[in-house]
């Protein structure tokens, strides 16, 4: 554009032909200049398709490229997932058998327990027997002191006690002969915990011989019951819980600590107690019954007591509470320990 506003005149001869300007020569600049926009709109139009096309292909490699590894992926998934299923069937199978394993091991516990309750029943039935055993044997040591006084009554019950002690000499080999099937049984237990079958027909041949024990046990019972007769002809009635009210006490000592435990009328489960609250017990029983009672105690094995603690504890409740030592005055002989107790530290008086 010139300094009027106008266009440029490119034409040649322009001064000649300036005097004789027409609008055509005007229309023709203007088509030329719109011609000229529309070719250089269409290269950029050009250079824009050509971008547009070199983006588009670049577009379907990566689109290729993409379903390239997308199909890779899923086959790396599917390997992946047969994998993870195989492992998942693994682990169910490794699951059940660990279920079958616990059920088993659960089972061979409980067989165990019913095994471990009937050794320890056949534990007491042995504790029971040395019980009875002393008590044979301190009556028998009470014939032996009255024999001054009843020297032909003592013949009869020195046989009579002869007759006992050869018994409980047989009784005490059987003792030993059950605590040496009871290791073996035990050993048996630790060893053979799978074969069920022969630890059942173990636990029947106990309790046969349990039974068998019972059996010399009520005929023992049956011998003792005829010395006490015979003994009752010559002095005091022994001590018995028959007529009696009996209260069962047992001591013992665990890590330098005293235990008390206690029941009454022999049912039930030994309770814990304090000796104070076993006094106030025993204070209260022996209001409510005046026929007496009967106090029996029991010195467990392996007790870790020693004989003096042993006896004192004996001696003090049977003073205060027991029917035989309220009825007369205890002798000179019975206020002092006895040289001897048995093997487990109880004391060689009365039970």
């Amino acid at each position: 554009m010139n300094q009027n506003g106008g266009f440029v005149d490119l034409r040649l001869n322009r001064e000649e032909n300036r005097g004789n300007e027409s609008f055509w020569p005007s229309f023709t600049d203007i088509m030329t200049v719109v011609v000229m926009i529309f070719l250089i709109s269409m290269v950029v139009v050009l250079l824009r398709n050509m971008e547009l096309v070199k983006e588009l292909r670049q577009t379907l490699k990566a689109e290729r490229e993409a379903m390239a590894l997308a199909r890779a992926a899923g086959e790396a998934k599917q390997s992946l997932s047969a994998q993870l299923q195989a492992a998942l069937d693994q682990l169910h199978a490794a699951d059940q058998r660990i279920d079958e394993l616990e059920n088993r091991v659960q089972r061979l516990q409980e067989q165990n327990e019913i095994r471990t309750r009937a050794i320890a029943d056949r534990e007491q039935q042995l504790s029971a027997l040395l019980e009875e055993r002393n008590d044979l044997a301190q009556r028998a040591a009470q014939l032996q002191i009255d024999r001054d006084q009843a020297r032909k009554a003592q013949r009869t019950a020195q046989e009579a006690r002869e007759a006992a002690l050869r018994e409980l000499e047989k009784l005490r080999r059987e003792r030993d002969e059950l605590k040496e099937a009871l290791a073996r049984k035990n050993l048996q237990v630790a060893a053979l915990q799978g074969k069920l079958s022969l630890q059942e027909e173990q636990l029947a041949q106990a309790r046969q011989e349990r039974q068998r024990v019972e059996d010399k046990y009520l005929k023992l019972a049956g011998d003792y019951d005829d010395l006490k007769v015979r003994y009752d002809r010559l002095v005091r009635p022994a001590r018995s819980p028959k007529g009696h009210h009996l209260v069962e006490v047992r001591y013992y000592k665990r890590k330098g600590k005293y235990h008390i435990d206690w029941r009454d009328s022999g049912k039930g489960e030994f309770r814990p107690v304090s000796r104070r609250k076993l006094n106030a017990i025993l204070e209260k029983l022996k209001e409510a019954h005046p026929e007496g009672l009967y106090v029996k105690v029991i010195l467990p094995k392996g007790n870790g007591l020693s004989f003096s603690e042993a006896w004192s504890f004996t001696n003090q409740l049977h003073r205060a509470y027991d029917y035989y030592y309220q009825e007369a005055p205890p002798s000179e002989d019975e206020t002092e320990p006895p040289g001897a107790g048995d093997a487990r530290g109880r004391p060689a008086g009365r039970h």
